[in-house]
């Protein structure tokens, strides 16, 4: 099974690594190539542009090591420290998303699709956080397997455009399509997941029952 996953975790840590190459080049690259002077010359922007990439990544590179059933069941503490630290990237991350998207290109419907998926992940997240403070372990790993998979939107992303822009040849278009794509399907998947979980989770009848 290891070997199954291995590619998967594999690119979401070179996605979650990916935000280093915007601090090493004196040029821009990747999407601020397609960002106006002016735009790149703005503070508040790039602080916020920094806030979403550099919190997004360790979002991911934390993220899926939570799923590790032998670490959580191990190293309850380790699992405590790691999902603080996931949850506190993905507050921040949303911020900056929350910002940023306002100039995204593709307009209103970019705009929509990327702080919609912004406030998925946020919401699931910070209600998984309240759920396990409640103890409610189930609910949590429920809410938390949508919140990676909206999170793993940042890796989808990059499959899914580079195949809407071989079909459309329109990167306006694609780019619209991917702000929903990159993180919708991923929720279904979730959905299914969490639905083949509840199915094996044996309810225990009372002593003497």
């Amino acid at each position: 099974m290891a070997v199954v996953y291995l590619p998967m975790i594999s690119f979401i840590i070179f996605i979650g690594l990916y935000p280093i190459q915007f601090f090493l080049s004196d040029h821009p690259v990747g999407i601020l190539t397609m960002k106006s002077n002016a735009l790149l010359n703005d503070q508040v922007w790039k602080s916020f542009f920094n806030t979403h990439i550099v919190f997004g990544g360790v979002a991911l590179l934390t993220g899926w090591v939570q799923f590790n059933t032998y670490i959580r069941n191990n190293y309850r503490e380790l699992h405590r420290i790691v999902g603080m630290v996931y949850v506190f990237s993905t507050w921040l991350s949303v911020l900056g998303i929350g910002y940023i998207s306002f100039f995204a290109e593709g307009g209103v419907i970019a705009f929509s699709g990327f702080v919609l998926g912004g406030l998925i992940w946020f919401y699931t997240t910070i209600q998984g956080y309240i759920v396990i403070r409640k103890g409610l372990v189930v609910k949590h790993q429920q809410l938390m397997i949508y919140s990676y998979a909206t999170c793993l939107g940042a890796v989808t992303l990059r499959i899914w455009l580079p195949l809407l822009m071989a079909t459309t040849h329109d990167f306006g278009l694609s780019y619209r399509l991917v702000s929903w794509i990159s993180w919708a399907p991923n929720l279904m998947v979730a959905y299914l997941i969490g639905k083949r979980k509840a199915k094996t989770v044996k309810i225990k009848p009372p002593i003497g029952a």
